[in-house]
């Protein structure tokens, strides 16, 4: 009788000629979901699977991540429970469902949809957040263009027929405190909540300077955003090793009741977590990068022993990086 690794083996040769019998193909998925929780998809990773294959292989991995944990967002959206990592426009489609099947219950840039994903069909829109990216506020772009703000929500609705986004969120951020406090991005937004097109204000800040002075900005105008009072939800750059006075600076946004979203979690910490196997090993994510940042940063505290985020951002690409990503976010129970 073949080894297990020799018929994974074999059957990765096998599955280049021709598509794997059912038979071949439940032996495989056995042999898969012995490995444990977050490593099926890596004992996979060897065979070409049909998009059925897939699919059947993605139902052993939600059951072996489960339900993730659902908690309050932040202090000025008391009624909004969410999940520790979101779902992302830009992921691989066929992850939305298991998304879902997960209980992840934020869909960011849902905004960029043209009309509504099979996955969503029939899901009650209420047991689900969005945000849209208004993306007038992007660098080379006007960020007081307010017809077009409006303009953007507006067409996007009528597209995907979500009837309204939870957050509306000035992407890319401002370039200083002066254009912040312009305010024209939250005029568009007060006309639209009256309109019942979306509900809270947030902003996706991005820091805006050369490499070398990447960050020189960022706290300031956090300390801006934070002191205006308007801003309900923040995503920011956060991974692994990033500069104090960064971190000190999203902490400060989180404790006055910013809901806080990590993005370039994986993309910016991955490198630095890689070359850092030892703090791989202490975060329970051994040669798993992806698992150990978002734990790392699911698990990044305020000076007072809460946890800075709430939820991250990762761009997901296929069902081993879901797994790999999402397992780090339903292994740690944050408070």
């Amino acid at each position: 009788m073949l080894q297990e690794q020799e018929l994974i083996d074999h059957l990765g040769k096998s599955s280049v000629e021709k598509p794997l019998s059912r038979r071949d193909f439940v032996r495989a998925l056995t042999v898969a979901s012995a490995a444990g929780p977050g490593l099926v998809t890596a004992a996979l990773s060897g065979i070409m699977l049909t998009k059925s294959q897939r699919a059947e292989a993605a139902e052993v991995v939600v059951a072996a991540i489960g339900v993730l944990p659902k908690r309050p967002f932040n202090t000025k959206m008391k009624d909004m429970h969410i999940t520790p990592i979101c779902i992302s426009q830009d992921w691989n489609s066929e992850l939305y469902a298991p998304g879902l099947a997960v209980g992840i219950n934020f869909v960011h840039k849902a905004g960029y949809w043209n009309s509504l994903p099979d996955a969503f069909k029939g899901v009650d829109r209420e047991s689900y957040y969005t945000d849209i990216t208004v993306d007038t506020t992007s660098p080379g772009h006007d960020p007081d263009d307010y017809d077009a703000a409006y303009n953007q929500v507006v067409s996007s609705l009528q597209n995907n027929g979500l009837k309204y986004y939870d957050i509306y969120r000035a992407h890319y951020g401002w370039h200083s405190v002066a254009s912040y406090q312009k305010g024209t991005s939250y005029k568009v937004f007060q006309r639209l909540k009256r309109e019942g097109k979306v509900r809270h204000f947030g902003v996706s800040q991005h820091p805006y300077h050369g490499p070398q002075e990447i960050y020189s900005d960022y706290p300031t105008i956090i300390d801006a955003e934070i002191l205006g009072g308007n801003v309900e939800a923040m995503q920011v750059w956060f991974s692994f090793d990033e500069p104090a006075a960064v971190q000190d600076a999203f902490a400060k946004a989180s404790k006055s009741g910013i809901g806080m979203t990590a993005m370039k979690v994986y993309s910016r910490g991955a490198g630095k977590m890689q070359a850092d196997p030892s703090r791989m090993q202490q975060l329970g994510a051994a040669n798993q990068p992806g698992k150990a940042c978002i734990r790392q940063v699911l698990t990044t505290n305020r000076p007072d022993g809460k946890t800075i985020f709430k939820t991250c951002v990762s761009a997901l690409g296929n069902l081993q990086a879901f797994e790999e990503n999402v397992s780090g976010a339903a292994l740690h129970h944050i408070a």
